[in-house]
């Protein structure tokens, strides 16, 4: 990772956890309830062990797969590369600690429509699929390798509510949406480009329903991303947004009034805000 990269999530972690807040100093019982399904849940279900399991097989095999990206743009040629599976794992995978997250995140939102922009080796959608075991999903992804090894993993996982479709997603994005037409949950982490994912999150939004919770990933990743995320906000039609720093949320129902921006973290990461009750 580029020092420059690593360098700005580091000056934005820290204004990030500086103006952050914990469950104990939120006012919004919508928020609440979230900060306390996803930031407090301390339970380690089944999922996360058959996840990791999985990553630690690909992690540790000396297998290497040709990776296809397309880019954001709509006459980018795409371009190819072969890598091994832990090089994959290590550049693209969502942490075991953000895969917790999207678990917790799926079992609050109880989506009956989830579309996942960017499958990679599927690990992010195992965690997803495995909280919402009745929901339809659909997850993109452009590279078919990727795409071939993501579904043998679904396969192994019992996860056949999961559909992939491969190609660019300027193709794939809107047959997806039509035959999904009002996704519930959108987790859009296809690319680290602003361009892509404002024009992604735009397409999808003409399609969302009041109740679709869109989330992103790496929106600290670049300083052209936080101000991708601070459009997103400004956005007419996001009501609210919630900031977990490795996760960012925007909502878009119109029964929350004020727009609002909160940034949480667990009571464990600011344990003296706890002082604030008495």
């Amino acid at each position: 990772m580029p020092f420059k990269v690593v360098w700005h999530r580091i000056v934005e972690y820290l204004k990030f956890y500086w103006r952050a807040e914990t469950r104990y100093r939120l006012h919004s019982p919508h928020i609440f309830s979230l900060a306390e399904a996803v930031l407090e849940n301390p339970r380690r279900y089944y999922a996360f062990r058959d996840v990791e399991w999985l990553r630690e097989q690909m992690r540790d095999s000396e297998s290497s797969i040709e990776l296809v990206d397309y880019g954001g743009e709509e006459d980018a040629r795409p371009e190819t590369s072969r890598l091994r599976l832990r090089e994959i794992l290590h550049r693209a995978a969502s942490s075991p600690a953000q895969g917790r997250l999207l678990f917790l995140l799926t079992c609050w939102a109880a989506p009956r429509k989830i579309l996942e922009l960017g499958t990679s080796l599927g690990l992010s959608a195992m965690y997803i699929a495995s909280a919402a075991r009745t929901a339809k999903m659909i997850t993109l992804e452009g590279a078919p390798a990727c795409a071939d090894l993501a579904r043998v993993n679904f396969s192994l996982l019992g996860l056949r509510h999961v559909e992939v479709k491969t190609g660019p997603f300027r193709e794939t994005l809107p047959v997806a949406l039509q035959e999904m037409q009002a996704p519930d949950l959108v987790f859009i982490d296809g690319h680290h480009r602003p361009g892509p994912v404002l024009q992604y999150f735009e397409t999808c939004l003409a399609h969302a329903n009041p109740g679709t919770v869109f989330v992103f990933d790496d929106m600290y990743w670049s300083p052209d991303m936080t101000e991708a995320w601070k459009k997103i906000q400004a956005h007419g039609r996001v009501t609210m947004t919630v900031d977990f720093f490795d996760l960012s949320l925007a909502f878009i129902n119109p029964d929350f009034r004020e727009k609002q921006h909160f940034r949480v973290v667990s009571v464990a990461q600011k344990p003296w805000q706890v002082l604030s009750l008495f």
